[in-house]
């Protein structure tokens, strides 16, 4: 295991995320290039951050995410309404992202809605920032892996 992370896709979107940001915070969105990172892209979401209220919007929902989720949440925002199971368990996640300014990995138990599939999920959230200081999107890479054949 690699910074605590110990999947080898996320190791690789946060050494991604590493070699953007340079010597600064966080990188900027205009830093990223999906051109860099094809193999992970299915797996990506991206986040728009407002405040004052703290607001998520779904800009990008990768596949694997909407294959995941069951649905496809891109242009919504998300913990708006009444709340899900998986809304009280990641917004905890995404705001600890913007209030540390630093990666957030999470790994945890993973059981499958539509056919009640055992597995593992591995999260890791990442900030992003134009003016190096204040968190306005974030990037988070998810990914599953089942406990036995499909």
């Amino acid at each position: 295991m690699e910074n605590g992370i110990d999947h080898p896709l996320l190791r690789q979107l946060l050494a991604y995320w590493e070699s953007r940001r340079g010597n600064r915070a966080m990188p900027a969105r205009r830093d990223l290039d999906p051109l860099d990172i094809p193999g992970l892209l299915r797996h990506l979401i991206l986040l728009d951050v407002t405040h004052d209220p703290l607001r998520f919007r779904v800009r990008l929902y990768g596949t694997e995410v909407v294959d995941l989720r069951g649905r496809d949440l891109t242009g919504r925002y998300l913990y708006e309404g009444e709340m899900t199971a998986i809304g009280e368990q990641t917004r905890p996640w995404n705001v600890a992202v913007v209030e540390s300014r630093r990666p957030h990995h999470v790994t945890g138990p993973y059981t499958d809605i539509s056919d009640g599939r055992i597995g593992t999920f591995h999260r890791l959230g990442l900030p992003l920032s134009e003016d190096g200081k204040r968190v306005d999107m974030l990037m988070t890479g998810l990914v599953r892996e089942w406990e036995g054949p499909l």
